[in-house]
Formats: structure tokens, C-alpha cells, sequence
């Protein structure tokens, strides 16, 4: 299982937001590049890039986003506002590994179905941002009828490459995943899942790698020092 850290980006900086709420901000490292250049020498292998100002309509960060891939080795996804191929072309140009879709995969679907086409599933990912059961967008502001359970078999029948599920009740909480809610999910798709949400301990990576997910994205943990993301990595080693 991947211990994925993530960077979240807010008015250039690099931020964690509480149940991504962006009144509720704290800012970790004034330049972003820092944060995931740190993250890349402790041993990871993917990072987990979020533009939260094109998520919630209130900006971009692509100076910030170009800088991050021109300068590490280390693979990114990158979510975040991403609602054109145009947009898509761009960061793949750019160097990023795979592109998330998050509000346009509810609203427009057709679009994720012709990413698929041009990129191939492997470069195409989809957020399933939960809370209560139903699937909100918008950045998070938004909360529809939507089951997630019935979202992630759409998305499978769109041959995504990569569900990202997020609990967003529990998010930068660190109160603890909602495993219960990620098992039955990697249990009614064959879709590789990412789990994040209320990572707090290395014992929750533990479960998750048991839960049978590909990775786990960690924010609020590893920047409030809960554990370092080398002894994520080791904890999760040879889990089954």
C-alpha cells in the first residue's frame, strides 16, 4: 500500500483545511515546493496535489503546480478545479502522472469517458468525496443525493483508473478513518482505491493496508507530526 502525502495549495501556500472548510486554514509551509521536496527525500512515490483556490472557484495555483513538477522526481496527482481536456493536456504536459476529476465526474461524465479514450485509465482519476452516505462537490459545498456506492460503479463502468474516496466528515480531523465505509467500497468495485480522510495514527494505516486499498493519502498527521512519513511507509510494509 502507498503512504501518499498530501499538498494542499491555498493562495500559494501549502495548507490543511478542516473538513475542507476554508475558513478553517492553517498554513504549513509558505512555499509548497518545500512541503513536497521534504515528502520526496522521506521516500515517497506519489504526492497528492490539490489546488483548493480552483476546487472552490476562487483562483489558481499553476505557477505553484509547474514549479512542483519541473523540480521533482517523485510522481503527482493532481486534482483540483480540473473541468476541460484542455486543462487536462496542460498538467500532463506538464509532467503530472494522473489527473483527478472531481465535480465535473458528477455533472459531466461524458468528459471523464473521453479522457479515458485520449489518456488511457491509468492517467485518469475520479474523487468520490463523501459525507453521510451521499456524495458532495463544489469544493465540498455542495451535498447531493447521490450514493457513493452507486457513483463508484458508474465510474467503474467509465474504466477509471483510480477511485480517490474521501470521507470528508473526518477530514484534517485526525479523528480516525471510516473504514467500515472504505471496505464496502473496495468491495463493490474492482476500481484500485485510495482511501483519505482522518488518517490520525500509523495504526489507521495499518488497518487501511488490511482494508485492502492501493494507497492512503496523509495530510494533517504528517504535518502536525503524528508520525514521520518514513515510519508510515515501514508500518504499512507486508500488511495484508
Amino acid at each position: 500500500m502507498l503512504v501518499i502525502p498530501a499538498v494542499d495549495i491555498m493562495g500559494g501556500k501549502c495548507v490543511r483545511l478542516v473538513q475542507g472548510d476554508p475558513r478553517r486554514s492553517k498554513v504549513y509551509f509558505d512555499n509548497p515546493l518545500e512541503a513536497a521536496r521534504q515528502f520526496e527525500v522521506q521516500g515517497a512515490e506519489l504526492i497528492h496535489l490539490i489546488d483548493l483556490d480552483a476546487a472552490l472557484g476562487s483562483g489558481k495555483n499553476l505557477e505553484a503546480i509547474e514549479k512542483i513538477l519541473r523540480e521533482l522526481r517523485v510522481k503527482v496527482q493532481i486534482g483540483g478545479g480540473i473541468r476541460t481536456l484542455e486543462k487536462v493536456e496542460t498538467l500532463l504536459k506538464l509532467g503530472a502522472f494522473r489527473v483527478i476529476f472531481g465535480t465535473v465526474a458528477v455533472q459531466n461524465p461524458a468528459l471523464i469517458q473521453e479522457a479515458v479514450r485520449r489518456y488511457g485509465s491509468p492517467r485518469v482519476a475520479v474523487a468520490l468525496d463523501e459525507r453521510n452516505g451521499k456524495i458532495t462537490f463544489h469544493g465540498w459545498k455542495d451535498l447531493s443525493e447521490i450514493d457513493y456506492l452507486n457513483l463508484a460503479r458508474s465510474f467503474e463502468e467509465m474504466k477509471v483508473g483510480t477511485i480517490i474516496f474521501t470521507s470528508t466528515s473526518v477530514d484534517g480531523t485526525l479523528k480516525g478513518p471510516q473504514v467500515e465505509k472504505i471496505r464496502k467500497l473496495v468491495e463493490t468495485v474492482r476500481v484500485p482505491v485510495i482511501a483519505s480522510g482522518g488518517v490520525a495514527s500509523l495504526n489507521d494505516l495499518a488497518i487501511l493496508a488490511g482494508a485492502s486499498v492501493e494507497g492512503v493519502v496523509v495530510g494533517t498527521a504528517l504535518y502536525e507530526g503524528k508520525f514521520t512519513l518514513e515510519q508510515a511507509i515501514e508500518a504499512v510494509k507486508n500488511v495484508s
